[in-house]
């Protein structure tokens, strides 16, 4: 294994206790300061809304940038935040409430995002949240030009395409001077996948989608947060 010195981890489902919760491991917070202590940088790549990652990098004790909104919008410290886009769906997503407001509201994040804008499954129709993503999803691409339609597992995500977690990725390495030898990338989602193209290692938690896992160079035994405490420790051994 290459000498890593900068590592990007998705939130959700990858430092989560498992997939179907928010809930931060506790034991993720200690072996972040670990890998941040010995020389790896640890940075935030989410589709949450900014003031979120931002907020969790700092109190987590990563220091390098966080990366919101699918990689739409980037805090690096201080005061600066960068956007990587001038859109927002915000129409869009008016037009989706009118169309499938019995099947969706917005999420509270919304007041607080301006590109990436978020759609949570009503809880009486979770058990067809995928059957009611792909219905939204393709009402919307058969409508509306430059935008594309996501699903995380925890909300459904329209946002412009021109942006992605990918592109965010390169953007912040590149104005930190790393290259992808010395990077790696984990995450738990298909929409992890852009994560992979900026990076030479690449890690998938156990439970993480089979898209991901069959384009991951480890996947690891542990599922969500064991996952990447696993592959923090490897990380580890070659530091």
């Amino acid at each position: 294994m290459s000498r890593i010195r900068f590592l990007a981890t998705d939130v959700d489902g990858t430092l989560s206790l498992n997939r179907k919760t928010v809930q931060i491991d506790p034991d993720v917070i200690k072996i972040v300061r670990e890998l941040e202590n010995r020389g790896i940088m640890v940075s935030l790549v989410s589709s949450t809304a900014l003031p979120v990652v931002a907020g969790l990098k700092r109190y987590m004790g990563a220091s390098g940038p966080a990366i919101g909104e699918t990689g739409a919008i980037v805090f690096f410290g201080e005061d600066e935040v960068v956007h990587l886009t001038s859109l927002s769906t915000r129409k869009i997503v008016d037009a989706i409430i009118e169309k499938f407001g019995e099947y969706v509201r917005e999420s509270w994040q919304n007041e607080f995002r301006y590109h990436d804008l978020a759609l949570k499954v009503r809880k009486e129709y979770l058990g067809r949240k995928w059957e009611i993503y792909k219905e939204i999803r393709e009402w919307v691409l058969s409508r509306y030009d430059n935008v594309k339609v996501e699903f995380s597992g925890y909300a459904i995500h329209v946002l412009p395409a021109e942006i992605g977690k990918g592109k965010a990725l390169r953007y912040v390495m590149e104005r930190l001077e790393i290259s992808c030898e010395e990077a790696a990338a984990i995450g738990d989602s298909y929409m992890d996948l852009e994560l992979f193209k900026a990076v030479n290692l690449k890690a998938a938690v156990g439970n993480a989608d089979e898209e991901l896992k069959k384009k991951a160079d480890i996947v690891l035994k542990g599922h969500s947060s064991k996952g990447f405490i696993e592959f923090a420790k490897l990380l580890l051994k070659e530091v």
